[in-house]
């Protein structure tokens, strides 16, 4: 751990208590209006249907069974994740099928990991409130978080995020001081095992730790600096091992999305570059302000945007070296080092398992902004600015107060661009109403099949004509959320299983649309034939002023 440490008095508990209460009101704030939206997403019923828990024979089905077993989403994928589930099995119980208390639980996830972020920096950089605070407040608004927060049924990766950043924080407690406690590395380990009950890409964790404590060591041998971080994450390892027994033996195999064709060696090439470039898309330029990305322009951009991104954390590692101190610059580089790892291990994991999607973008965006925050926070204390609670004189700054103009100007610069371009398109600033959207079209079709299918018997049909995918004025939009999901035809059965219909009752989706917008309103004509078979078709009215269908 870092020697230079903020002392723990009262103050400086109200300044990180301030700062974790500031980010998660802006957390707070930036997704609020999600509260009132309908359940958004194409698995959120399901997950509700097949998490529901009245017996302990159904909790420890959790445990033992792949994600929404009993469903045709297991014909997709194949995953476990009972954390995941057990967080829809308690939302369930206290809210029955009220969408708001769906969205709060997402809300307040959100704004815990926000602060955890602060919490977490800090500590990392032994004990730099202004860092962490800086850090959180970037996580907090950035534009890729829309992919996850809006949406009811990416859970996962928040609750991911928050246990793998109370892992860290545990372990980051253990090693600080010396303090060798066995609680909190029962904590550490804890926690790090409901990450991984979350979703699968908490198994980065052990290899984060390991990358902490090389560079954190004080040992000059690079051998024992090993050993010593192999004993250290040895217990992550082996818990590690035993998950993918357990996930191995729950799942009948290795799990994850079933591909009928295996991909070819151009083709995996080709997936493979496409990871890399939405990778650092994603973090550095997630609303494509300049309308680049869909022409011929966008691997030049992205090479444009990652190389300014890469000369911003050059040139403040340039700034060190010839500036600081060689206690202060070994000490700062080791977090640099460390929050690079870090920012590397998801995408090197999406690269190996082929797995990749805008929504699993949550916890990389926390080393990328830890990342962006730091150059940032030590080139604002140099300044010694006229607020001096953050001043090194007092709280341990990790950059000398050397730092040349120019350089340190530079770098700022850089920083507020990057920082001002990303808050522009947040969520506290923009409109991001795809989700509404895509809760609007749940909410009618669900609402109107809920009345007409009373009268079916157990064994009859639901047909489904024009059921939308997609909303066209949103293709060009920005900014937009870029993976919104709608009705499948296993959620509207879920649905319907929920509202008191027997499992044997089937769902067809046969036609699917594209409606340009949801100003006009909407119907669902239900046609009954018998007690069998019921057609449901979405048609579109065009608001006022519009004339033909727009579908």
């Amino acid at each position: 751990m870092l020697e230079t440490r903020l002392p723990r008095n009262g103050k400086n508990r109200s300044l990180m208590i301030m700062a974790v209460m500031s980010v998660s009101v802006i957390s707070a704030c930036a997704y609020c209006t999600i509260l009132s939206y309908f359940f958004t997403g194409t698995d959120t019923i399901t997950l509700i249907e097949t998490s529901r828990i009245n017996s302990l024979g159904d909790f420890l089905r959790l445990f033992t069974q792949p994600l929404m077993e009993g469903s045709k989403f297991t014909d997709i994928a194949r995953f476990f994740r009972p954390i995941t589930s057990l967080s829809y099995a308690m939302d369930y119980s206290i809210w029955g099928l009220e969408p708001f208390g769906f969205q709060l639980t997402n809300l307040l996830l959100n704004a815990a990991a926000a602060c955890l972020v602060v919490v977490v920096m800090s500590e990392l950089a032994g004990g730099d409130i202004l860092f962490g605070w800086i850090s959180g407040v970037i996580f907090a608004l950035h534009p890729i978080l829309v992919e996850c927060v809006p949406a009811t049924d990416r859970r996962q990766d928040i609750i991911t995020g928050v246990f793998m950043l109370l892992s860290i924080w545990a372990s980051l407690r253990r090693s600080s001081a010396g303090n060798k406690s066995k609680w909190l590395m029962f904590c550490s380990l804890f926690f790090y095992m409901i990450a991984l009950g979350g979703k699968e890409i908490a198994i980065i964790l052990p290899a984060l730790i390991f990358v902490q404590v090389y560079f954190y060591s004080d040992l000059y041998s690079r051998t024992q600096k090993i050993l010593v971080s192999l004993r250290e994450s040895s217990s992550y390892i082996v818990l590690t091992i035993a998950y993918l027994i357990w996930r191995t033996m729950a799942l009948g195999g290795i799990g994850g999305y079933i591909r009928t064709d295996p991909l070819t060696p151009e083709e995996t090439l080709s997936y493979l570059v496409n990871v890399f470039h939405h990778y650092f898309v994603d973090l550095l330029y997630p609303a494509d302000a300049l309308g680049v990305l869909e022409t011929g322009l966008a691997n030049w951009w992205t090479f444009i945007v990652l190389l300014i991104f890469c000369s911003y954390i050059v040139l403040f590692v340039r700034t060190l070296s010839l500036n600081s101190e060689p206690d202060v610059r070994r000490k700062s580089l080791n977090l640099l080092y460390t929050l690079i790892c870090w920012f590397l291990a998801p995408i090197l994991l999406f690269m190996t398992t082929l797995t990749f999607s805008h929504r699993s973008m949550y916890v990389a965006a926390i080393p990328f902004c830890a990342l962006l925050a730091y150059p940032l926070a030590e080139c604002l204390k140099s300044l010694r600015v006229s607020n001096s609670i953050f001043n090194s004189k007092h709280y341990g700054c990790n950059c000398s107060s050397s730092l040349s103009s120019n350089s340190r100007h530079l770098v700022m610069a850089l920083g507020f661009v990057m920082v001002c371009y990303l808050f522009s398109y947040s969520p506290l600033i923009r409109v991001y109403d795809q989700w509404e959207a895509s809760g609007r079209v749940g909410r009618e079709i669900l609402t109107k099949l809920s009345i007409g299918t009373r009268q079916l018997t157990r064994d009859g049909k639901v047909n489904l004509y024009n059921v939308p995918e997609s909303l066209r004025s949103y293709e060009k939009k920005e900014p937009r959320a870029k993976e919104v999901t709608y009705l499948s035809d296993y959620s509207v059965k879920s649905w319907l299983n929920l509202c008191g219909f027997d499992r044997k009752l089937d769902v067809v989706i046969h036609s699917r649309s594209r409606p340009w917008d949801l100003s006009g309103q909407m119907n669902v004509a239900i046609l009954k034939f018998g007690n069998k078979n019921l057609r449901a078709i979405v048609r579109m009215k065009p608001s006022a002023g519009i004339t033909g269908s727009r579908w």
